[in-house]
């Protein structure tokens, strides 16, 4: 039966790779665009622009955000931060210390000669508003040809110094295809937090009592999808349990606090978070996949499904347990945080596809109640995927297509076995209980969970 669907899906993603969508090759610079001038001479360097490697490596002698110390994180911007257009990427969080070391890499491309890197240096609470701790910036451009390194001074709010950043920059001209591009843009890498909870792992009946959550920011979201909240997936008006969650009732505000306590939870930080990045599909297919295989060579990976949310902050995700999130009046709400509308949702698939140079092939889907999103998206999908992760091989399918149904009836009898093993132990609880239990779990939980 599983080697019949295997043949299916296989066939499945050849009827519709005929290679990635050409945008996806940012930053290949391997066949790059050469001009002449007048003079009949080759220019191999046309472009006024520049593309840059940035290593934030560390900090030192940095604020306090606590009593005796801080947990900081970087939020970089290329351009002013309250602009929706400036490329952002953030590092992870170092705990306890006011000298952290970072070594997180960002690659900029086609960047205009002037532009201002602005760094916020910033104390992670894990349950609270994060403290501002200063900010740095950089001019880059011309005068930061080839490889330097940067000691920046932290200005605080007060006009006071204390601390600084330590950068370090390559920058080339921008040729190929990085030259042709209307606007400065990335290559990444995809910045992810992996967030740890070991309550749900004992539900879960994990034997390594951990269960995860996974943040990934994907570049070019915007690039792809837009800025306009009006081209969203809306909650889906014609779906029950949505009508129920998105209500202007009592019972509808009691059920999106228990979403938000859900999502404070399972996506805080903490000490066991990992903090790292992701350039292809092999390194996003070690993420997920590396320990399971280590424990069976042999698992079928088309059976482990995983529940998606697409926001503007990220892409929001976690294995989907049937023995855990039976419960849970929305899965695809808990992970975008109760958002009235999403970018995208629905499941996915990560796996090796021995028809296809045992490539890792995402198979990604629009299996969402809560939010419907359209089938015609689907290519936006594709394309999104592709893009941060070139050498991935991407199937957006909608969730009625016949090879994906039967991937999907052979798992929920692979899940239904699993599920009957558990004792129908619950995290939070069910959304039924009375509203006031559910407000004071949702005081209990905190209200912030950003990165």
């Amino acid at each position: 039966m599983l080697s019949s669907i295997s043949q299916r899906v296989s066939s499945l993603v050849h009827r519709h790779s005929n290679g990635h969508d050409a945008a996806a090759q940012d930053g290949d610079t391997d066949n790059a665009n050469y001009t002449q001038n007048q003079n009949g001479v080759v220019d191999t360097n046309p472009s006024k622009n520049w593309d840059f490697t940035i290593v934030f490596k560390g900090a030192k002698d940095l604020a306090r955000g606590d009593l005796l110390s801080s947990d900081p994180f970087l939020e970089v911007y290329l351009g002013p931060p309250e602009d929706k257009e400036s490329l952002a990427f953030v590092t992870g969080v170092q705990w306890s210390t006011l000298n952290p070391t970072w070594d997180a890499t960002w690659h900029l491309l086609n960047v205009t000669d002037g532009m201002m890197l602005q760094i916020l240096v910033k104390d992670k609470n894990k349950m609270m508003v994060d403290t501002d701790l200063g900010r740095a910036s950089l001019l880059l451009g011309a005068k930061l040809e080839g490889t330097q390194e940067h000691v920046l001074d932290v200005w605080r709010g007060d006009d006071r110094k204390q601390g600084q950043v330590i950068v370090q920059t390559t920058g080339t001209r921008s040729v190929g295809h990085s030259a042709s591009l209307p606007k400065a843009s990335t290559r990444g890498p995809a910045r992810f937090s992996r967030h740890t909870s070991y309550a749900a792992g004992v539900l879960t009946r994990e034997k390594k009592y951990e269960f995860y959550t996974y943040r990934v920011r994907l570049y070019h979201l915007f690039d792809v999808f837009g800025h306009d909240p009006r081209y969203y997936q809306h909650w889906n008006v014609e779906y029950d349990a949505a009508k129920r969650i998105f209500a202007d009732t009592l019972e509808g505000l009691n059920i999106r606090n228990a979403l938000h306590s859900q999502h404070s939870y399972l996506y805080r930080h903490g000490r066991n978070t990992v903090y790292d990045s992701l350039e292809s599909g092999e390194d996003l297919g070690n993420l997920l996949h590396s320990d399971r295989l280590k424990k069976d060579p042999h698992q079928d990976l088309k059976m482990v499904v995983f529940t998606y949310s697409i926001v503007p902050r990220g892409l929001y995700f976690s294995e989907t347990g049937a023995a855990f999130f039976q419960d849970f009046m929305s899965k695809h709400a808990m992970h975008a945080n109760r958002a009235q509308e999403v970018i995208y949702a629905g499941e996915f698939r990560l796996y090796r596809d021995e028809k296809n140079n045992n490539a890792w092939t995402l198979l990604i889907d629009n299996n969402s109640g809560t939010y419907a999103p359209k089938k015609e998206d689907l290519p936006k999908v594709k394309r999104l995927f592709e893009l941060n992760f070139p050498d991935l091989v991407v199937k957006a399918v909608d969730r009625k297509d016949p090879a994906l149904k039967e991937i999907v009836d052979a798992t929920k009898r692979l899940e239904e076995a699993q599920a009957a093993q558990s004792q129908g132990l619950t995290l939070f609880g069910n959304t039924s209980k009375s509203e006031q239990e559910v407000l004071d779990s949702h005081k209990q939980a905190g209200h912030q969970c950003e990165v």
